[in-house]
């Protein structure tokens, strides 16, 4: 059975809007949505009177909470459950196999800070999800741990 050796919750990937908590398991990455940018089409697809008179508000109020409620109920649905099973919850999420990595990095820049993952293939991919202030030592002791040779 494959074991998760540590969890980093909260990370922005491919685009700003979309949300994930990544697993580390002894052989692999899977990367779990908490949100996703599809998870708010009847809400952005819909234009009314009170976003004519009033504006965006509203709607930025009601996706503040759907994402608040989805991150709590896909989080509880992670519990107890094998990675292949998290793996195959949404569509959108995705694994990476540690024999698929380049390398692995953690940057950190003056207004950013990221975890960088390069893969053999494709060729000349790399795969970024955005870390806060806080996760930066966090996912800096996950990579060296789990990706010891491939920790840049």
């Amino acid at each position: 059975m494959e074991d998760v050796v540590g969890i980093l919750k909260g990370l922005r990937g491919r685009t700003v809007d979309t949300v994930y908590d990544l697993f580390f398991t002894d052989k692999r990455i899977i990367a779990a949505i908490l949100i996703h940018p599809s998870d708010f089409n009847d809400i952005y697809g819909k234009i009314d009177l009170t976003t004519i008179l009033v504006g965006g508000l509203p709607k930025e109020r009601a996706v503040k909470m759907r994402s608040l409620d989805l991150t709590e109920s896909r989080r509880s649905a992670f519990a107890n459950k094998t990675v292949d099973e998290i793996l195959a919850l949404h569509r959108s999420n995705f694994e990476i196999d540690y024999e698929n990595i380049i390398y692995a990095t953690v940057k950190e820049g003056l207004l950013t800070k990221s975890l960088e993952i390069a893969l053999k293939n494709p060729p000349g991919k790399k795969v970024n999800f955005s870390l806060e202030k806080g996760q930066v030592t966090e996912a800096e002791e996950l990579v060296k741990k789990v990706l010891t040779a491939k920790a840049k």
